[in-house]
């Protein structure tokens, strides 16, 4: 193709001077093809790609038989030839669109695909002409819409797609996709109903996916990718590892794998994250940020730190999620480009406080002490129970010859410290309960079990995410211990209460399925039942 552009609304204008050379894979290649080969018009005469276009449907028998010769860059300016006559020509918007999308010209492709689908339809203009897919069509505007950020309509996209096309797999892909994004955007609190709403849109889809296609990688990564987004980790993983035994030489399915087994096969994960990486997959900040920890655990330090400088170099804002004594040697490093990436991030972002801390910490060893305390003080201020940076902040200040001030930050850090060590001693006695508690369940003393989950439980509420994910899990085994005991009414309180924080936990699901069901509530029974078989960790 020459890089002819291929132009945009009815609105008029849609001539671009600048094509885009972006292509996709040679899957939507074909696919492209394909639909333009189903659209000739039958009786095209042979030699027609050869004669003079005159009336509409002249031209568009003309430019389909350039399609299919593979001549788009000919057909393109028949084909807008056509719809600067019919502006809402279906067909001919459809190929200007899926020509775009094949393109990588998304704006461009969203507003041909988007008078293609109003094409169709009791609200069609006068002198539409109706698209002739439309399911096709809508899925390609979502794809589309979802290039351009438009995630809210491009997910509403997926679903004309699909209620035209209830089983076409590149519309459950992309609903799958929209919708986990659309939840990612929320994530940064508490689980909501819209999150939790988006979440479960995204797994039926994947799910349904997976059905159509079994033997497909791509349905098995979004279902890798829904689950892991939704808090599934089991789910994540086995839908991972169907993805990388359909797909071996797949490196982002073998990057998933290892993605989702960093904790509980961190062997198995170091070896899928290498062969990601062996396979090509060099520009994912994650695939490095995986390798460094799990290079960690191996104890190749030197692998670990080369890992986490490549991720730095792909994506500064790597440097929140990396340890701190990572960071401190990439600093202490002296990589002229680190550094300026690390601090450009630290000016823009005073948020990122790993950044500033690694920085003023280099800043005291090199000796420049005012600037060193002055970036701590604020650091101090930003994180008051911070032991770590009041450690540094009274080293500076002592250093800078204020005893005063040293003497007060040591007392905040004392402080800190006995908080820390009162709040470990309640974590270990809180862990001893719970161990309990779950021996007493094992052998069969479940009020021994109730009553110890409700010392565990006592005066707990759910402050940030990662304890509310904590304090679900003991609700739910709560619950099912008081299940057991058919105290039903008390047992509905705890696995709501759990659910609440994590909705999409399976056992949970069915717990509070069987209990629903024996009070006789079969509709919220039958609602968590089909919970608990959309987000159940078994893939096959």
């Amino acid at each position: 193709m020459t890089g002819f552009a291929l132009g945009a609304p009815a609105s008029g204008g849609h001539r671009s001077p600048q094509a885009s050379e972006t292509r996709t894979d040679p899957f939507r290649r074909k696919a492209v093809a394909g639909v333009a080969l189903a659209l000739v018009v039958v009786g095209v005469a042979a030699g027609g790609a050869n004669q003079p276009p005159t009336d509409v449907r002249a031209r568009m028998e003309r430019a389909i038989a350039l399609l299919a010769a593979e001549e788009a860059d000919r057909a393109i300016p028949i084909l807008l030839s056509v719809v600067d006559d019919v502006p809402f020509h279906g067909p001919a918007r459809f190929q200007l669109g899926a020509l775009a999308v094949e393109r990588g010209e998304w704006e461009v492709a969203a507003d041909h695909l988007g008078a293609a689908v109003d094409s169709y339809g009791p609200n069609a203009p006068d002198g539409a002409a109706p698209v002739q897919r439309p399911g096709l069509a809508w899925a390609l505007y979502s794809e589309a819409l979802g290039a351009t950020g438009r995630l809210e309509d491009a997910l509403e996209a997926t679903g004309r797609a699909l209620g035209l096309a209830p089983t076409y797999l590149p519309a459950l892909l992309g609903r799958s996709n929209f919708a986990r994004r659309l939840a990612a955007a929320e994530s940064a609190g508490l689980m909501t109903e819209s999150r939790e709403t988006l979440l479960e849109t995204s797994l039926d889809a994947a799910r349904n996916a997976t059905e159509r296609a079994p033997d497909r990688p791509a349905p098995w990564t979004a279902l890798a990718l829904a689950a892991d987004e939704a808090g599934i980790p089991r789910l994540a993983q086995c839908a991972a590892r169907v993805a990388a035994d359909v797909a071996p030489d797949d490196p982002r399915a073998l990057f998933l794998v290892a993605w989702t087994s960093v904790e509980p096969a961190p062997e198995e994960a170091l070896a899928a994250a290498e062969r990601a990486l062996a396979a090509g997959l060099r520009d994912e900040p994650a695939l490095w940020m995986t390798l460094g920890r799990l290079r960690a655990f191996r104890l190749d330090m030197e692998g670990s730190l080369d890992a986490y400088r490549e991720a730095l170099r792909l994506d500064p804002a790597s440097a929140g999620e990396m340890a701190s004594v990572a960071l401190d040697a990439i600093v202490a490093g002296g990589d002229p480009k680190l550094l300026a990436l690390l601090e450009s991030r630290a000016e823009r972002r005073p948020e990122a406080l790993n950044t500033r801390f690694a920085l003023a910490k280099a800043a005291l060893r090199e000796g420049e002490v005012e600037r060193a305390a002055g970036e701590l003080i604020r650091l101090a201020d930003a994180a008051p129970d911070h032991a770590a940076i009041l450690t540094s902040l009274h080293a500076a200040l002592r250093r800078a010859g204020d005893v005063a001030a040293a003497e007060a930050v040591l007392v905040r850090l004392d402080a800190v410290k006995a908080a820390e060590a009162e709040g470990w001693e309640r974590a270990n006695a809180t862990e001893s309960r719970r161990r309990r508690a779950r021996q007493a369940a094992s052998r069969g003393d479940l009020e021994a079990a109730v009553r110890l989950w409700d010392e565990v439980l006592a005066g707990r509420d759910a402050p940030s995410t990662g304890m509310a994910l904590e304090l679900a899990a003991d609700l739910s085994e709560l619950g099912r211990a008081l299940a057991a005991l058919r105290r039903h009414g008390e047992a509905l309180t705890a696995l709501r209460r759990s659910l609440a924080l994590r909705p999409f936990d399976s056992a949970t699901l069915s717990a509070a399925a069987r209990v629903a069901r024996a009070t006789g509530d079969d509709e919220t029974a039958d609602r968590h039942e089909s919970r608990a078989r959309l987000t159940a960790p078994d893939c096959r």
